[in-house]
């Protein structure tokens, strides 16, 4: 989580947060080598431009190792700067969930009981992208449910998106259903939030910037930056060239909720 003094960015995992974390802190002089980001932490001007590292409360396996990271939730955010415009990516729920598959942050941190994965999954990690996905609707999901009563038919990645994004996640989780997410209902309890496409993200933050008082000439530079922490081993492949037609199918279902907030991610 970034809180600057004009808004805050909240990086949600594997949508091109990477890239704009590091776009910020070189448009408000935070850049740099890692002794010019400490030093930056005793600038006069600090408040202008902060980096919090907290608690990852999303999944049972990040509580229990007290796991911390730059992926705070809307809900963490400090009280002070709550009236503050909020600005996110998105991106394409199908292919958020292959980039996770490919970055394989997974592998090395198991969702879950590493013995229950290995009783399920006996070549883990050596999944499979559908082997992935069932761990990921089995597995993931509890992990990320934490004991919560869920009486939707819902995905892992919607009720990581609940926990993210919403003021009261608890609340939010016990008060699903599928006939609040149909009716469309549930998607009231969203906050306002600025969102950028990743497929569009230069622009976007450009624009964005514009609007909270930096100059072109100032973020002119974005447009030449490379992107970052990108999956090589994905190559040109799209999200259609990993799950079979009824896999498909049965993600959009489950993760319906996310398509109705991004209507243009569903094509």
């Amino acid at each position: 989580m970034i809180i600057t003094d004009q808004f805050v960015l909240l990086n949600f995992p594997r949508t091109g947060s990477t890239f704009v974390r590091e776009a910020l802190a070189s448009v408000y002089g935070r850049g740099g080598s890692r002794f010019e980001k400490v030093l930056g932490r005793f600038r006069p001007d600090r408040d202008r431009f902060r980096e919090l590292l907290l608690p990852i409360d999303r999944t049972t396996t990040a509580l229990k190792v007290a796991r911390k990271s730059q992926h705070g939730c809307y809900s963490q955010i400090p009280a002070a700067d709550r009236g503050k415009p909020v600005l996110c990516v998105k991106r394409n729920p199908f292919e958020r969930f292959v980039s996770q598959f490919e970055q394989g942050f997974w592998r090395e941190n198991p969702p879950g009981d590493l013995r229950e994965l290995q009783q399920l999954f006996p070549e883990f990690p050596d999944l499979s992208f559908s082997d992935y996905l069932k761990m990921d609707q089995v597995v993931a999901y509890n992990d990320v449910r934490q004991g919560a009563a869920v009486e939707a038919d819902v995905g892992t990645c919607t009720l990581h998106f609940i926990r993210f994004f919403y003021p009261d996640p608890v609340a939010a989780l016990a008060g699903l259903s599928d006939e609040r997410i149909d009716s469309g209902e549930f998607l009231r309890g969203m906050p306002d939030i600025h969102f950028l496409q990743t497929e569009n993200l230069v622009p976007g933050l450009r624009a964005f910037l514009s609007s909270v008082g930096f100059d072109e000439d100032k973020t002119s530079f974005l447009v030449d930056k490379p992107r970052v922490n990108g999956s090589p081993r994905r190559g040109k492949r799209t999200w259609r060239d990993y799950f079979t037609p009824g896999e498909a199918e049965r993600y959009r279902q489950r993760n319906r909720l996310l398509f109705q907030m991004f209507p243009e991610c569903n094509d």
